[in-house]
């Protein structure tokens, strides 16, 4: 049996000798001497923002109010991003860009120049294989380089002296490049005077050191193309902006969400919502995957729907974000004119300035900051144990919405600590009924694999869970392989029977041996280990009974309501194949019919049968099922869930940059917050629960009573299940919720 996570502080409580009963608290945050990096902070306001339509509008707000500084940290940045929005082209609203310079040159609400300083990750490996997060910087718009090759071709009949001036863009595509290439050209060069940019690559050298401490701590092993991957595509995946630190009214943002044009969506998830961008802004294609499915981005004319958060705080914990920026912008390489000055200001965590604390109000939260770092930037993992810590003591409900749902070492944890709960009920003085032990709820909403090869690692994890038949054929592929052994060691048992009982007899060895199968593949053993070889069904129901666990994985989905499936092309070609097929084989029947009535009234006759060649029946109608259903397909679109989010018990709750994998927990640079404010996360819970289902239900007022959760829970199940069904057939869906499948396969890791 495992021990209890190293992160739990151990605790007594006294018990009524009258009573016979206790009361205690649960340890939510990383509490121990460890943790220094990371101590609790207790005078915080927080306030959380779903989706980037309010989170990017609040942080307008901020950063068009500030006084003296504006820090941001970020994965990638696009100064055209515009932060608020209106339909119709570009620009919708005031871009990221120009309120950056409009700070920077006192342009603003207190007309004094603000200190802008911007750290984005940029490193030119990892680009090769993933999006350009950074649109613009170190090349320029394709539109200047033809233009300015015309120029050159006009410069050779212009008179001496007379060059003649570069076209202003007239597109759309092109201004925005033009913008973007302009805009890291000044700020590069120093243009201008209190806008800085400094950039960051990922440390692989850590990487390798920092994966075997996993392996050695969790058993968690990575080989091939998974580690390649991991070494090499490292990146520095933290969100944050911090607003006048040293001034009078401190603020900051810690957030999923990436300043980069495809994370801005409301809370509706409109199926083509203007606002979101053209599909050249971003990344056109949509995230969503399905089996045989045809360019599943056809048709739709803006970027995809985006889930995320973000939070905004005030208060102590403040000093531990700034100084995450201040640390991480020292360290990075100062390239250029426009690479700043290193950042100052006061960043004692033990003795948080007084200023950060001056302007809150009452219920203060607690919060605390917690990071992935590499060694070499001070080496830091109090997210992973964070995770680990928390979810342990979920006992009511744990909810889990995260883009990577890949980190299966967390997901067998979550089962230890149930068991030992479980077991510890059960065997104590008196013991505990099984059946009056609360059922703990683990709802799971996460996106389909952004690529085939994150399936593997997606399927050892749902699998933890009782749901690798939400990826059947994934699970069929690896069950086979399973199978093909048990079959093996069946007649290899046989066989040593027979072979020892001829043996006996002297007879030698007749039977011939069982020829071996090939050695099971990681993927097999990950299976076995998790379902102990029980079909899907058969493994939750164990959950169930043994664990008192129930669990669900959905994704969230959009539908078009205007789309009719009579109005497809394709259904309109079967439709019109459908009826020249019936039209030829009604002539083709009234032609035999014909062939028959002559031939009798020539046998009555007197005459001859005749020998009249037999029509040819007509073709059938081709078989366009696979085009109708990749059509029908075209009516969602997944949202795509960036998410990262854990809410338990409402009582704690944790967002920010880190996925539920084991590259956010041990490779890339992260950084989330914590909070165990009971009302901050039994709210947070109650909106997104509303927002998923579409104000049908949210848990109602206590998510920890065991009847209410017990009835959210089936509702979710029967939820998502007919949406599932709804959507296999183009009906319109009831909600978001749509039970999670993915029917690809992939025999290699990568997470």
């Amino acid at each position: 049996m495992a021990t209890p996570p190293k992160t739990q502080q151990k605790s007594i409580n006294p018990l009524s000798d009258t009573s016979r009963c206790t009361t205690g608290s649960l340890q939510w945050h990383l509490e121990n001497n460890e943790d220094e990096k990371t101590p609790v902070f207790h005078y915080n306001n927080l306030s959380v923002y779903i989706c980037g339509e309010d989170g990017f509008r609040e942080i307008a707000k901020d950063i068009r109010e500030a006084e003296e500084s504006i820090d941001i940290v970020c994965w990638g940045f696009d100064p055209a991003m515009e932060l608020t929005r209106s339909a119709g082209p570009w620009k919708r609203g005031d871009t990221f860009g120009d309120l950056l310079r409009d700070a920077a040159e006192g342009k603003l609400k207190s007309k004094k120049k603000v200190q802008v300083r911007l750290l984005s990750w940029h490193d030119g490996v990892a680009l090769l294989l993933s999006d350009n997060n950074m649109p613009g910087y170190k090349k320029g718009a394709s539109y200047e380089l033809k233009a300015a090759s015309s120029r050159g071709m006009a410069a050779a009949f212009a008179p001496h002296g007379q060059l003649p001036p570069l076209p202003e863009p007239v597109q759309g595509q092109d201004k925005r490049e033009v913008f973007n290439a302009r805009w890291f050209r000044d700020v590069a060069a120093g243009k201008i005077e209190k806008l800085s940019l400094r950039t960051r690559s990922g440390v692989h050298e850590d990487v390798l050191a920092e994966l075997k401490a996993e392996a050695l701590e969790r058993g968690a092993t990575v080989t091939g193309l998974e580690r390649l991957g991991l070494e090499r595509l490292a990146t520095h995946h933290q969100k944050t902006i911090v607003i006048d630190y040293g001034g009078t009214r401190p603020r900051a943002y810690v957030m999923g969400l990436n300043s980069v044009t495809d994370y801005w969506d409301s809370q509706d998830h409109a199926f083509n919502d203007p606002r979101r961008g053209q599909n050249f802004e971003g990344g056109a294609t949509d995230h969503s995957a399905g089996k045989d499915w045809d360019v599943p981005s056809a048709d739709k004319t803006t970027l995809k729907p985006y889930q995320d958060f973000a939070c905004r705080l005030e208060g102590d914990a403040l000093v531990a974000v700034y100084k995450n920026f201040a640390e991480a912008w020292n360290a990075a390489k100062a390239e250029g004119d426009g690479a700043g000055s290193p950042a100052g200001g006061e960043v004692n965590l033990k003795e948080p300035p007084k200023r950060l604390t001056q302007n809150l109000t009452v219920p203060c939260s607690r919060a605390q900051i917690v990071r992935t770092l590499p060694k070499k930037e001070g080496g830091e993992r109090s997210i992973e144990r964070l995770y680990y810590q928390a979810s342990s003591f979920a006992r009511h409900y744990l909810y889990i919405e995260n883009q990577y749902f890949q980190n299966t070492d967390w997901a067998r944890a979550l089962k230890t600590h149930r068991q030992n709960y479980v077991q510890g009920c059960t065997s104590a003085t008196p013991p505990v009924p099984l059946a009056s032990i609360p059922v703990l709820h683990v709802l799971v909403v996460t996106p389909t694999p952004e690529r085939d090869l994150m399936v593997p690692r997606t399927h050892d994890t749902v699998v933890e869970l009782g749901h690798g038949d939400s990826m059947p054929e994934q699970d069929r592929k690896v069950r086979q392989e399973l199978d093909q052994h048990a079959v093996f060691e069946r007649e290899m048992a046989e066989y040593r029977e027979k072979s020892s009982a001829d043996y006996q007899r002297k007879q030698g060895y007749p039977t011939p041996m069982p020829r071996m199968p090939p050695p099971l593949s990681d993927l097999a053993r990950s299976h076995q280990a998790a379902s102990k070889g029980k079909e899907s069904k058969a493994a939750r129901d164990e959950l169930t009974n043994v664990l008192r666990m129930r669990t669900l994985v959905a994704s969230l989905w959009a539908f078009d309501d205007k789309w009719s499936q009579s109005d497809l092309p394709v259904a309109k070609r079967i439709d019109e194949e459908k009826r020249r097929y019936a039209q030829d084989l009604q002539a083709w029947k009234k032609r035999l019919a014909t062939q028959a009535e002559d031939r009798a009234l020539s046998i009555k006759a007197g005459g001859w049968s005749g020998s009249v060649d037999t029509p040819i029946p007509p073709a059938q109608p081709p078989d366009r099922s696979k085009e109708l259903k990749n059509a029908t397909a075209q009516r969602y679109r997944e949202v795509y869930i960036h998410s990262k989010l854990m809410i338990i018990d409402d009582s704690m709750f944790t967002l920010g940059s880190a996925n539920l994998n084991l590259r956010s927990f041990a490779v890339d640079s992260e950084i989330n917050i914590a909070s165990d404010d009971a009302s901050k996360a039994k709210d947070l819970r109650q909106r997104v629960w509303k927002q998923h289902t579409k104000g049908q239900f949210d848990g109602k007022g206590d998510a920890t009573d065991q009847e209410v959760m017990s009835e959210t829970f089936r509702r979710w199940e029967a939820e998502a299940s007919a949406n599932l069904d709804r959507k296999t057939v183009g009906e319109s869906l009831s909600s978001f919720l749509v039970k999670f499948l993915d029917e690809r396969t992939s025999s290699i890791r990568a997470g």
